[in-house]
């Protein structure tokens, strides 16, 4: 097994993201934290150069620049297997080249004069500006016998999956360096549902994420952070899981707060389903060899609170009761003329946590599935203008094509899964959506808007 914990122990790159994977735009259109000036990013790549790269799990991986494209600052890197992708530069780092005067890795200037001295990470070798390292070096710093590390390599020698080190120098550290974030948070440009911003800068490390998968978004500044860099979890996160309070380290002035949800056995359930569609790729699973193998294998990251107790034998029972029980969440296997102890979700997205921070996400994704689960009945009176009886479509604009585009490869199985979109029980019919398009929509009907729809009658 790979360590994932230093720079030393190079990580290699194991996942392959979408041949169509479109770049998000660069960061060099935010400003510094202090808001005084722009900071210019300058080229310190060049093709065949070894490089890191920070991934949408926090982690970094070994891999080769190919290509470099200066206009959108952005460079693309082979893995050791095989895999390419674009990546950009402010998830790239790089080592000490030893050759000619020492520059800053940031601004890439030489000047190094006091209150802004150049100082060198006693880690990967680069030298950093005073005041272009976040957070600023203290003076201190160059006085002292001390190693210093910079905040690249602090990230990359703590942070390892299950979340980062809790103890230790570089633990200290890493809390330090969590105190401020690398990027102003109130120039990202987020979508209305607040899970994906244009700039893909996320968490205390400023890297791509996804908010779907192991990710945890803070209750008051709603930023995600991904689980490699929380210090606070007790337990490795399961894809979806948004089971907790979470405060971040900015927030909270310190340490990071963390509070477990309790969990019904729907949740269970849902967690359970979803977790293994995005792991094997598919929809339905046996309920009892598939399912309950998996629930009772995670049994302890699950956390279920008051239901931990419950005996082994006694599992199965309750959560096939949930599956048979939730039809607007769970499909069965016998809809769709296979066996009836095979489930699958409905929609395939995380589950909503029942918390005060996400009420508003819950009352969009349950008048979604009004739209979209067969045979349930909307609770509001639609205008009869805009359905005139008939039943209608999400009807994807070019924007909402192109995230589609943007899916990464580990879930584009699992696009296009055909749902019942009925707004009559007469009147149904087939029509597709995946997590995007199921994102989209609820950010409409959050707007109080019934979506672009068009009749298909």
């Amino acid at each position: 097994m790979r360590d994932s914990t230093g720079v030393n122990s190079l990580l290699i790159y194991k996942r392959s993201p979408s041949g169509n994977q479109n770049l998000p735009i660069s960061l060099s259109r935010l400003s510094l934290q202090n808001g005084q000036r722009t900071r210019k990013i300058a080229c310190k790549f060049e093709e065949g150069q070894d490089v890191l790269t920070r991934w949408s799990d926090g982690l970094f991986y070994l891999g080769t620049i190919r290509k470099i494209n200066k206009l959108k600052q952005k460079c693309f890197v082979s893995f050791e297997d095989g895999s390419k992708s674009w990546v950009l530069w402010k998830d790239i780092q790089t080592g000490a080249t030893g050759v000619g005067e020492m520059v800053c890795a940031l601004c890439q200037e030489e000047h190094s004069d006091a209150p802004n001295e150049i100082v060198i990470c006693d880690k990967c070798g680069q030298g950093y500006h005073q005041m272009c390292h976040t957070p600023t070096i203290e003076s201190t710093v160059i006085n002292s016998d001390e190693k210093w590390l910079c905040r690249q390599c602090v990230f990359a020698t703590t942070t390892k999956r299950g979340g980062a080190l809790k103890k230790g120098p570089n633990a200290k550290a890493l809390q330090v360096m969590k105190q401020t974030l690398p990027y102003n948070l109130e120039e990202l440009e987020w979508d209305i549902g607040h899970k994906t911003n244009a700039q893909q800068c996320y968490c205390y490390c400023g890297g791509p994420g996804d908010w779907y998968l192991k990710m945890l978004q803070c209750c008051n500044c709603k930023q995600w952070f991904h689980e490699a860099c929380i210090q606070c979890l007790q337990k490795p996160m399961l894809y979806g899981d948004r089971f907790y309070t979470f405060i971040c380290s900015v927030c909270n002035s310190g340490p990071e707060y963390l509070k477990r949800l309790p969990l019904k056995w729907v949740d269970i359930a849902h967690l359970s389903l979803y977790n293994l569609s995005v792991i094997h790729k598919k929809k339905y699973f046996d309920s009892e060899l598939e399912l309950m193998a998996f629930v009772n294998e995670n049994w302890d990251r699950l956390q279920a609170g008051e239901l931990s107790d419950t005996p082994k034998s006694e599992r199965y029972q309750h959560v096939l009761q949930a599956l048979t029980e939730n039809k607007t969440m769970f499909m069965s296997g016998k809809e769709i003329k296979k066996k009836k102890h095979l489930f699958g979700l409905r929609i395939r997205v995380p589950s909503v946590p029942p918390n005060a921070a996400f009420k508003a996400e819950k009352e969009a994704e349950a008048a979604a599935h009004e739209f979209k689960i067969k045979g349930r009945k909307s609770s509001k009176p639609i205008p009869v203008a805009r359905i005139q009886n008939h039943l209608w479509c999400l009807n994807l604009s070019l924007w909402n094509y192109q995230m589609l585009r943007e899916l990464p490869s580990h879930l584009i199985p699992l696009m296009w899964n055909p749902v019942v979109l009925p707004v009559q029980r007469k009147l149904p019919q087939l029509a597709y959506l995946d997590i995007l398009a199921f994102q989209v929509l609820e950010e409409e009907l959050a707007q109080g808007e019934a979506g672009q729809f068009q009749c298909l009658i």
